[in-house]
C-alpha cells in the first residue's frame, strides 16, 4: 500500500487536506483503470525541494514530477508549487495534473516489467534502446489517453516542426561532414535527431491509438505535413509496428520490435546516414549513396561507431 507523503514546513497547516485530495485522485485513477497495479507504487511525495532539482531554484525551475524506481516499484515526486497551481487553478490545470500522474504510473508500470532478451547482433544492440523507447512511450500514453485534457494538441505540432526542419539539418550536417570529415560529429547528431524524432513519433502514436483517431482526424493540414515527409512511408508502417508489439508478449513482440528496428535504420538512411555491420563485429556508420554523390568532395570513408 502506498503512502503519501507532505515534505517541507510552509505545506504542513494544509497536509492533511493534501494528502485526503490527492489519495482520493490515486483511488479514482485506479478504480477507472484497472490495468494499472496499484501495489508498484510505493509513494506520492509532495515537496518543494525536488530530487535532482538545482540547489536553490527557484520553484518555477522545479520538474513538476519526477519518478524514482526501486526494485520492483518506484516512488513519485510532485513539485508542491505545481500541485499548487493545478488545485487552486481552472478545471484544466487540474486535468492536466490528473494526466500527468496517469501518464507517470504508466510508463513506471511499464520501467519495472523487467529487461527485455538482448539483441542477437551489434546493429540490432545499436539501435534496440530506440525501439524500446518507443514502445514504451506508445504503451504508455495509448494506455493514459483516456484522462488526456480536451484541449490536449498530442504534440503533433511539435513533430510536424521537427519534421519541417529535419532535413535541411541533416543536409547542413553532411555539408560540414564534407568538409571537415568527420564522421564522429556526424554521426552523434544524427543519433541524437533521429532519437528524439522516433520518441515524439511514438508519443503522438500512442495517444492516437489511445484515443482512436488519425492525424487526420485532428487536423487534415497534420496528416498532409506526415505525409510529404521523410516519415510519410513508413508512418503506417512503424504504426502497425507499435501496435502488433504492445498487443503482443514474449517472442512476438521480440518479432515486432526487429522489424521496428529496421524502419527506424530506413528513417535514418533518409537523413543521409546508413549502419551496417562491420567486419569487426562492430557498427559502421557512412552516408548514403544518395548523399555521398551529392557533391564530388564528399568524404565517403566509413567509420566504426564507437
Amino acid at each position: 500500500m502506498h503512502t503519501i507523503d507532505i515534505r517541507g514546513e510552509r505545506l504542513q497547516a494544509g497536509a492533511a487536506t493534501l494528502r485526503s485530495t490527492l489519495s482520493e485522485l490515486l483511488d479514482r485513477l485506479y478504480a477507472r483503470d484497472g490495468a494499472l497495479e496499484p501495489a508498484r507504487l510505493h509513494a506520492l511525495v509532495v515537496t518543494d525541494d525536488m530530487p535532482h532539482a538545482a540547489p536553490g531554484g527557484a520553484p518555477a525551475e522545479m520538474p513538476p514530477l519526477l519518478r524514482q524506481d526501486d526494485g520492483d516499484g518506484f516512488t513519485l515526486y510532485l513539485a508542491a508549487p505545481f500541485v499548487d497551481q493545478s488545485l487552486a487553478g481552472e478545471a484544466d490545470q487540474l486535468l492536466q495534473l490528473v494526466h500527468a500522474l496517469h501518464r507517470e504510473l504508466w510508463r513506471a508500470q511499464i520501467a519495472t516489467e523487467g529487461a527485455s532478451t538482448a539483441p542477437a547482433d551489434a546493429l540490432a544492440a545499436q539501435f534496440a534502446p530506440i525501439a524500446a523507447l518507443m514502445l514504451d512511450e506508445y504503451r504508455a500514453n495509448r494506455s493514459s489517453a483516456w484522462s488526456l485534457p480536451g484541449d490536449a494538441d498530442l504534440l503533433l505540432p511539435h513533430l510536424l516542426r521537427l519534421l519541417d526542419e529535419l532535413p535541411a539539418a541533416s543536409e547542413r550536417a553532411l555539408a560540414d561532414y564534407r568538409i571537415d570529415g568527420d564522421l564522429e560529429t556526424l554521426v552523434g547528431l544524427g543519433v541524437a535527431r533521429l532519437t528524439h524524432l522516433m520518441q515524439t513519433t511514438a508519443f503522438c502514436m500512442g495517444y492516437l491509438a489511445g484515443l482512436g483517431r488519425t492525424a487526420a482526424d485532428i487536423a487534415p493540414e497534420l496528416q498532409a505535413g506526415i505525409a510529404s515527409s521523410m516519415l510519410g512511408r513508413e508512418w503506417p508502417r512503424i504504426a502497425a509496428l507499435l501496435a502488433g508489439a504492445a498487443a503482443s508478449e514474449g517472442e512476438g513482440r521480440t518479432l515486432q520490435t526487429d522489424m521496428l528496428r529496421t524502419r527506424v535504420i530506413a528513417v535514418l538512411g533518409q537523413m543521409g546516414l546508413g549502419a551496417r555491420p562491420g567486419p569487426d563485429g562492430t557498427v559502421w556508420m557512412d552516408v548514403t549513396e544518395a548523399s555521398a554523390r551529392a557533391t564530388a568532395e564528399a568524404v565517403s570513408r566509413p567509420g566504426p561507431l564507437h
